[in-house]
């Protein structure tokens, strides 16, 4: 599954390396702020949520830019290496002086030492999520080996997540002499090992594919396409950009529904084991969760081989298809799921739900890179920087809008965290609605996407517009 061609053991385990640096700059901030600065600190949670969103939506606007910028520095220095490893090393610091930040101070000091320092960090954690993920569409130069390559980064990036679970729980170890000395160990480690050195290992043994030899490539592809089809009619050049703008549009709008729509959702899980499942008690809910979450990543780890391989036997359609599918039929679950007595159930949960994660870190980012090499065969530019830059904007914006949007629908439904485990019935009864319902509706939204998908599958398409572009 994981044999790669071109592209020797030592480069992939540098591209496993920066997509794990990627997973632990654009986590852990999540993971552990929340517990820290509000439970820990008692900083006030709107307030927080301000500092931390903001610098989100920041660093979305400016994704573009930063993509345009990487491509060009890629087209003159023909690598990525020295910005990549200078983007990892500055998210590093900015995230380990994060938790450096004196106690003693007043709440609203802590808030501004933080909006300044999750702002420098959000800005150069923009930097290095673009590179490394340009990094992983250079390496590939083929519709299966794009599959396979972003197979093998997502599953360094499910390994990431057996462990960013217990980051807080590990900085209130008593052999750290307290919380706030646990919390900056914590966090230099992460900085300096996880995300820096990480990134420079990622900068310095990765394989980069020079513009000459992705155009190398192109060209062949170019040649054994014009050859199998032996047509010669014109290539109508506004319908090709045309498709591949809407191909981008519907691969971005899956994006958005993952990040950003479905998150709204599925955030009730939580509040379901809380206030449903376990009547308001937060330890025991909060273990459930826990266990909702690992089982997750553990599944995850077995779907990414089987759905990646499906995906080569059936291409990315059919299989996002079936996925689709299944994690309708979750989402119909969920219903029975989430009720008392019911408990250990939430690991079909994790069953159903997990490949949805295969699609959207591999299949959907495989079908990125096919649209990106396919625009650069024809264009003669690359531009990969460019495509990653928008999808990075739109998963930024997703996770803002899901971080409003699970409040907003929280006061819709009349949650009120004061009334613990009584909340009213018909409460209990819109969160089952909308965790289950909600999930579902978007699942057919998807499958109309992709039965709307412009562009057939790329190893069979060719420079001839009828037959390569038009295909629903």
């Amino acid at each position: 599954m994981f044999s790669i061609p071109d592209i020797s053991r030592q480069h992939k385990m540098a591209l496993g390396f920066g997509f794990l640096a990627v997973f632990f700059a654009n986590h852990s901030l999540s993971a552990m702020a929340i517990p820290y600065f509000q439970m820990t600190l008692g900083l006030d949670p709107f307030k927080l949520s301000l500092v931390m969103a903001g610098p989100i939506v920041f660093a979305a606007l400016i994704s573009q830019a930063v993509g345009e910028f990487s491509d060009r520095c890629n087209n003159i220095r023909g690598s990525r290496r020295f910005i990549l490893m200078l983007s990892g090393v500055l998210s590093g610091l900015c995230f380990s002086l994060i938790w450096m930040v004196p106690i003693h101070w007043e709440p609203d000091e802590i808030l501004y030492y933080l909006l300044l320092l999750n702002s420098l960090f959000c800005i150069s954690m923009t930097f290095l999520t673009i590179n490394v993920k340009s990094l992983a569409f250079e390496l590939s130069h083929d519709a299966q080996q794009r599959v396979k390559v972003m197979a093998f980064g997502s599953l360094f990036e499910r390994l990431g997540t057996l462990a960013y679970f217990w980051l807080f729980p590990i900085a209130q170890l008593s052999l750290w002499g307290g919380v706030y000395l646990g919390i900056q160990y914590v966090g230099w480690f992460i900085g300096f090992v996880l995300i820096a050195l990480f990134a420079m290992i990622t900068a310095w043994f990765s394989q980069i594919k020079s513009e000459g030899s992705l155009q190398h490539h192109s060209d062949k592809n170019t040649q054994l396409s014009l050859d199998e089809t032996n047509e010669q009619q014109p290539i109508d050049t506004a319908q090709i950009d045309h498709s591949v703008k809407r191909a981008l549009f519907l691969l971005l709008g899956l994006t958005l529904i993952k990040f950003g729509l479905i998150s709204i959702f599925t955030s009730l899980d939580f509040y379901l084991l809380v206030y449903f499942v376990k009547a308001g008690d937060l330890a025991a809910g909060a273990a459930w969760k826990g266990i909702l979450s690992s089982s997750f990543a553990c599944v995850t780890l077995v779907m990414i081989p089987l759905f990646s391989y499906l995906t080569l036997m059936l291409g990315k359609l059919k299989t996002l298809y079936l996925i689709y599918w299944i994690t309708a039929l979750g989402a119909i679950l969920k219903w029975f799921i989430f009720q008392p007595g019911n408990e250990w159930a939430v690991v079909v949960d994790a069953l159903l739900g997990a490949p949805s994660w295969v699609a959207i870190s591999v299949i959907i980012p495989s079908m990125f890179a096919d649209l990106c090499a396919y625009e650069r065969r024809l264009s003669g530019k690359n531009k990969v920087g460019y495509f990653i830059s928008i999808q990075n904007k739109v998963i930024n914006l997703g996770l803002v809008g899901a971080m409003i949007g699970a409040g907003l629908l929280l006061n819709i439904i009349g949650f009120d965290a004061d009334l613990a485990g009584q909340q009213h019935a018909d409460t209990i009864t819109w969160m089952r609605v909308c965790l289950a319902g909600g999930p579902l509706l978007l699942c057919f939204v998807s499958l109309i996407i992709v039965k709307i998908y412009p562009l057939s599958e790329p190893h069979q398409t060719t420079l001839n517009a009828k037959s390569s572009y038009g295909q629903t």
